[in-house]
């Protein structure tokens, strides 16, 4: 059976129209925020959706998109933050900015705020690719969803071909006579990191290299650089391919302070090519990575969302054949 208003009202020990003005998002200078929070545990937990006549008469257009990132101080999601707000900007929104801080708790809550300040649409890059029941609250009540970079099952998306760049890059290395690599992934729970890892297997496969090892990092500066020492003080590896360029990062800082030389000692290599990272922009040699238009899919993605497509979308990427993997001899 449906929960109704004064159910809501109840489990959170409030009047009916104090729930009312949170629905309506009428509640930012009148309520205290741990009323507000108990309101929206207790539409959480009744799982509370108001009936379409009553929806139709309070929704009215507010203009305001919810952008959710999981760290908004990666340049990676600030670019692509960017994409976004320059179409919402555009079309007259305003854009309400929420970073997740890669916590699906986190997330879950943002998605329940957005609700209520009724939001017209979430542009979203999920923290995993589990409980999806947030976001078909958000379709449930009218509000339009659009993922980015990362994939949910049923929901639209617009990302770049992680997958077959990966494998372009695993060709390359492979090509310039590299023979034992080891890999950095990202999180298991992130269809990025997977895609990432089985096309460079893909390569590996195809052309018969050896993939030495595959280790798990956290697409940070530090994952990146504590998995490299590891690898460089146990694995007799030619070259580290990391899942994204701060990992990549983090293991140039360890192939330094190991006293070896990039990319005389070993390769390295990594994936996204952020050029308004200060310090890829001054790296010499210059990074092998991967290019992702990681700007235009933000903006692609508003577009579909503000234009009421439902359908995903791959974006071409760009091999960045830099200096930090030179062509080497067999056996080398």
């Amino acid at each position: 059976m449906r929960a109704t208003i004064r159910e809501v009202a109840e489990r959170a020990g409030v009047a009916p129209c104090t729930v009312s003005r949170v629905l309506n998002g009428h509640d930012a200078e009148h309520m205290r925020p741990e009323t507000k929070e108990r309101v929206l545990d207790s539409i959480r937990e009744l799982d509370y959706t108001p009936v379409r006549a009553a929806q139709r008469l309070r929704r009215q257009r507010t203009h305001a998109l919810g952008i959710l990132v999981p760290d908004i101080t990666n340049l990676y999601f600030a670019l692509l933050t960017r994409g976004v707000e320059s179409v919402a900007f555009e079309r007259g929104f305003t854009s309400l900015i929420c970073d997740s801080s890669h916590d699906p708790r986190r997330e879950a809550r943002y998605l329940e705020m957005l609700l209520a300040e009724d939001v017209e649409g979430v542009l979203l890059v999920p923290t995993g690719r589990g409980d999806a029941s947030a976001l078909k609250r958000l379709v449930a009540r009218g509000v339009r969803v659009m993922l980015m970079d990362r994939r949910i099952v049923g929901f639209p998306v617009v990302e770049a071909d992680n997958r077959g760049a990966s494998r372009a890059l695993g060709e390359h290395l492979l090509g310039l006579g590299y023979e034992r690599m080891v890999y950095i992934s990202g999180p298991a729970e992130v269809s990025t990191a997977e895609d990432r890892l089985c096309g460079f297997r893909d390569a590996v496969r195809s052309e018969g290299g050896d993939l030495a090892d595959v280790r798990r990092g956290a697409f940070t500066f530090e994952s990146g650089f504590d998995a490299a020492r590891e690898i460089l003080r146990h694995d007799k590896a030619d070259a580290i391919v990391a899942a994204n360029d701060l990992m990549a990062f983090g293991v140039l800082r360890a192939v330094e302070e190991e006293g070896l030389s990039v990319p005389r000692d070993i390769g390295v290599a990594g994936f996204d090519h952020v050029p308004h990272v200060p310090y890829a922009t001054f790296l010499r040699p210059e990074l092998t990575t991967v290019d992702v238009p990681v700007h235009e899919m933000g903006r692609q993605a508003a577009r579909r969302l503000l234009d009421g497509k439902a359908d995903s979308l791959q974006l071409a990427t760009t091999l960045i054949p830099g200096g930090t993997c030179i062509a080497r001899r067999r056996g080398k």
